[in-house]
């Protein structure tokens, strides 16, 4: 979970699965390791992405002129729901189910802008070197 930076940005967490072999994490990132017979690591990942966590670390945070910062205490005490951990992965599951519609929803949406642009450079292109009659185009000047 993250200690520093930007305010929006206090206590987000993620799960680290060893993806970069010896690697270690700098002093502004903090270290969980919940108890598995209780919490979830996944579920606690999701939480501090919650509005319910946004606000809580927003809100406990100290804030400098440029910095935002937490501490371990308020990390250790961040409040989340408990339910069983049967109960928090399904949770888990059924959040990533829907992260992932919108992640492709996202990727779909960019393609299509930069399809729009690329049709849109296109049509300047081809106004600016004469390939096509801008007078006609918008409609003007044709009889019915």
């Amino acid at each position: 979970m993250t200690e520093g930076g930007d305010l929006d940005k206090l206590g987000r967490g993620t799960v680290w699965r060893g993806e970069i072999p010896d690697c270690l994490h700098q002093n502004h990132v903090f270290a969980l390791r919940p108890e598995l017979d209780r919490l979830d690591c996944e579920y606690l990942a999701l939480m501090t992405q919650t509005v319910h966590g946004r606000c809580y670390f927003e809100s406990t945070g100290s804030k400098t002129t440029n910095l935002a910062s937490t501490n371990s205490s308020k990390i250790l005490s961040f409040p989340i729901p408990l339910p069983s951990v049967s109960r928090q992965r399904e949770l888990v599951r059924g959040a990533r189910s829907r992260l992932e519609v919108i992640e492709r929803a996202r990727q779909e949406i960019d393609r299509q802008l930069a399809l729009l642009a690329e049709r849109h450079q296109a049509l300047i292109t081809a106004a600016v070197t004469g390939q096509i009659d801008v007078s006609t185009a918008s409609g003007r000047g044709i009889e019915d």
